[in-house]
C-alpha cells in the first residue's frame, strides 16, 4: 500500500489531479493544446501562452520513491565525519540559545539517514530488552523547548545505566528535523521542503482528508503543510523506521506550547467499556502526570497524517504528546527538572502492545530492496 504511492519519482499535486480528472478543464486543456500547436509556426506567443497555462494546471513535486531513497543513506564510512561536522554545528545552534554546547557529548548517536540539507537524522538505542519505548523530540524546530530534552535524556542514562533495566530497550530521536532547526534565520515548524514531518504519515485517512483539513481547517497555513502526497518526506520515513524496527510498546513525544499531556492508542476517545488492556494503555498519561507534578491531561482527537493517527489510532501503540507550555529558550532548564520525573516514568510503565493486523499495518520498508530490483527489470 505505502510503495504503491511511492513508485514514481515525479510526482504531480492535488491541483493538477483536479484538472486532469475534471471532463470540462480536460476538454480545454486539450483544446488549448492543438490551438497552440496550429499557431506555433506563426505565432511565438501562443507557446507562452500553452507552457503558462501548463504550468498553473501541473506542478511538479519531489517524493521519495525506491530508488531516490538512496540519495537520502549515510555509509558506515561516510557516519564519523558526518556526525562530527553535525554535532559541531548543533552545538553553535544550542550556544545561541544559551544551552550547553555540546549536546552530541562522547555518545555514539547512530545515523543511517540524512536530511534534504544533509543533515544526518541522530537516534541512540539503549539497552536490549523487550520492553521498548520511543522518545521523539525537535519534531518542530520551532518550538524550541522540546528539542534538548531528548539531548539531555540520552547523556543522563548513559551517565545512569542503572536506569536501564534488563528487560528494557529505550530509542531517542532528539532532533527529528534538523534542517528545521539550522536553517537560515529563525527554527520554522516545517522541513526544507516546507512539509510538516507530523502532517506527512501515510495514514487511512490522508487522502479523503489531510489536504481538506489544511485549506479548510488551518486556512492553507504554510507552516501546516501536509505535503503534496503521504510519506513524501524523509523525516517522516525516518520515524517510520524506527517504529517499524525497534516495535515500541508506548511512544512519547514532546512539543510545545499547548501545556497538556494528550494520549492517542488503544481506548483514546472511548469513554466507556474499556478492555484491561485499553485501560492500561490509557493510564500511561496518569501516570506520567502524577511524576510530573500533576500535569494536565487532555483526550483531543488525532489529524490526518500525524503520528498520533499513524501509530496510536491505526496501530494501538500507546502515545503520548507532552505539550511544554512554552517555547522560552530559557524555560528548558525547569522542564527538564519537572518532566524527567515523568519520562522515566513512561519508560518504566509495564505496557507490552498487542499486535494486530489492520488494512495499515504492514512495515514499511517489507521487501524494500526486492521491490527496487523488480521496478529496473524491463525484460
Amino acid at each position: 500500500m505505502h510503495l504503491q504511492a511511492l513508485v514514481q519519482s515525479e510526482t504531480f499535486s492535488p491541483r493538477a489531479e483536479f484538472h486532469r480528472k475534471d471532463p470540462s478543464m480536460r476538454r480545454i486543456i486539450f483544446g488549448l493544446s492543438f490551438a497552440s500547436l496550429f499557431f506555433l509556426s506563426a505565432n511565438a506567443q501562443a507557446l507562452d501562452h500553452y507552457h503558462g497555462l501548463m504550468g498553473r494546471a501541473f506542478i511538479k513535486s519531489s517524493s521519495i520513491n525506491p530508488e531516490s531513497e538512496a540519495d537520502f543513506r549515510i555509509t558506515s564510512e561516510q557516519q564519523q565525519n558526518q556526525l562530527g561536522a553535525f554535532c559541531k554545528k548543533l552545538g553553535q545552534q544550542f550556544k545561541k540559545q544559551g544551552w550547553e554546547s555540546d549536546p552530541c557529548g562522547s555518545l555514539k548517536w547512530q545515523a543511517t539517514l540524512q536530511s534534504a540539507d544533509k543533515n544526518p537524522l541522530l537516534f541512540m538505542s539503549f539497552g536490549k530488552g523487550t520492553q521498548t519505548t520511543l522518545l521523539l523530540s525537535g519534531v518542530h524546530p520551532d518550538e524550541l523547548t522540546p528539542i534538548p530534552m531528548g539531548f539531555r535524556l540520552a547523556r543522563y542514562l548513559s551517565e545512569n545505566p542503572q536506569l536501564v533495566k534488563e528487560d528494557q530497550q529505550i530509542i531517542i530521536a532528539p532532533l527529528v528535523n534538523p534542517d528545521g532547526y539550522l536553517r537560515q534565520g529563525a527554527p520554522t515548524r516545517t522541513n526544507m521542503r516546507g512539509v510538516d514531518p507530523n502532517r506527512n504519515f501515510f495514514t487511512l485517512d490522508w487522502y479523503e482528508k489531510s489536504l481538506a483539513t489544511w485549506q479548510h481547517a488551518r486556512n492553507r497555513s504554510l507552516p501546516h503543510f501536509p505535503g503534496h502526497f503521504p510519506n513524501s518526506e524523509i523525516e517522516t520515513i525516518f520515524q517510520v523506521r524506527l517504529i517499524d524496527e525497534f516495535q515500541p510498546d508506548k511512544i512519547l513525544s514532546i512539543h510545545a506550547p499547548l501545556g497538556f499531556l494528550d494520549y492517542d492508542g488503544p481506548g483514546d476517545q472511548k469513554p466507556s467499556k474499556l478492555s484491561p488492556t485499553e485501560a492500561k494503555a490509557r493510564a500511561l498519561a496518569e501516570a506520567i502526570s502524577k511524576k510530573s507534578k500533576n500535569y494536565r491531561v487532555v483526550d483531543y482527537s488525532f489529524y490526518p497524517g500525524s503520528l498520533g493517527n499513524f501509530a496510536g489510532n491505526e496501530r494501538h501503540i500507546p502515545t503520548v504528546t507532552l505539550e511544554l507550555r512554552t517555547t522560552d529558550a530559557h524555560k528548558v532548564d525547569e522542564y527538564w527538572e519537572q518532566f524527567l520525573p515523568g519520562i522515566l516514568q513512561a519508560i518504566n510503565y509495564p505496557f507490552k502492545k498487542e499486535i494486530e493486523e489492520s488494512r495499515n499495518t504492514q512495515k514499511f520498508y517489507s521487501h524494500y530492496e526486492e521491490f527496487v530490483l523488480r521496478s529496473k527489470d524491463k525484460s
